[in-house]
């Protein structure tokens, strides 16, 4: 009899766990099936390429906001720039100079309607409308799902964009993407580094180099703040210390970098090319390997983390959570592309 009752209790038990194994079962289903997120790019993954689907060409026509942002990048000219100081932060440690050859960079961060651009130039298959942040899989098919998604079934995902993070400003209506409206002008967040990096290659351009962004940033003097030696406050950088509460770029001419740079100190951080290294910078260590794995420097400040003074300053380098594989609602990034 007890072996019976045992054997009872043994096959309920079994009972049980099969059926808790087929609701976890069914549960994961659904959600495979809703398009909710399983899978996500470990830390130190390689950085994809991006260059499968083939973007079509920039024009006037597809691509005018992102063509004007090209034609209008600003000359930072050959020099000896400071990098670094000696009396800050230890990252930031030592001081030193470094002699670079002349370049361009955007006079603004990129925006929603010109990142969108770039997406569009994919010829990506979207099948349904979405709001801000709201993409799932029932509204793309294909490439779409796994260059758009951050959060995705199956195998680890590294995105273009993060465009199911509800900080996300880009939106599908009517088979295209296109900024929600309203943050047109807004900086665009939620990029991958790699994804960044492969809007500025379509531009015919590419990520600054870390030096490059603080010598942009500085200029030849050594300014600790993009304007000068002034705390900051509105006028010169943006900050809400409030999620998604942007502001469009290039309002504060007061904030302006030697070369006429805007917006290097608050609104979005930016991504840069380089690998989060010690100073003193060298270019030939490493750091500028692009396609290996780790953590990328980005710089400025942000509008909602790093909104002190000591963190918008122009050598700030330890910026708050920057995994290159991840979108973020306080990153962004500008262009920069070689001066002939």
């Amino acid at each position: 009899m007890g072996g019976m009752k045992g054997g009872l209790l043994r096959s309920a038990a079994a009972r049980c766990a099969m059926g808790a194994a087929r609701a976890f079962a069914l549960a994961l289903a659904a959600m495979l099936t809703l398009g909710e997120g399983v899978g996500r790019a470990a830390p130190g993954t390689p950085p994809p390429d991006f260059s499968d689907p083939l973007p079509a060409p920039i024009t006037a026509e597809t691509a005018p906001r992102s063509l004007a942002a090209q034609r209008g990048m600003i000359r930072v000219p050959a020099g000896v720039y400071p990098i670094g100081r000696d009396d800050g932060p230890a990252v930031e440690a030592p001081r030193h100079e470094l002699a670079l050859e002349a370049f361009f960079i955007d006079r603004t961060e990129v925006t929603n309607a010109a990142f969108a651009e770039y997406l569009n130039a994919l010829g990506l298959t979207m099948v349904a409308d979405f709001g801000p942040g709201a993409l799932r899989a029932r509204h793309a098919r294909g490439a779409a799902l796994a260059l758009l998604r951050e959060e995705a079934p199956g195998p680890a995902v590294y995105p273009i964009i993060a465009l199911d993070d509800a900080e996300a400003r880009i939106i599908g209506r009517g088979g295209r993407l296109e900024a929600a409206p309203g943050y047109e002008v807004h900086p665009v967040a939620e990029t991958t580094w790699a994804g960044a990096r492969a809007y500025c290659r379509w531009r015919g351009a590419r990520l600054p180099t870390e030096a490059e962004w603080e010598a942009a940033a500085r200029g030849p003097e050594g300014r600790l703040y993009p304007w000068g030696a002034a705390a900051p406050d509105q006028t010169r950088a943006f900050v809400s210390r409030r999620t998604a509460e942007t502001a469009p770029v290039g309002e504060r001419p007061a904030g302006a970098s030697p070369f006429g740079a805007l917006d290097m100190a608050g609104s979005m951080a930016e991504w840069t090319a380089s690998l989060k290294r010690p100073y003193p910078y060298d270019a030939g260590d490493g750091r500028e390997a692009p396609d290996a794995p780790g953590e990328r420097v980005s710089r400025g400040g942000d509008y909602r983390f790093d909104v002190e003074p000591e963190t918008l300053t122009a050598t700030h380098r330890d910026g708050f959570s920057n995994a290159p594989e991840r979108g973020h609602r306080h990153i962004g990034f500008r262009c920069a592309a070689n001066a002939e």
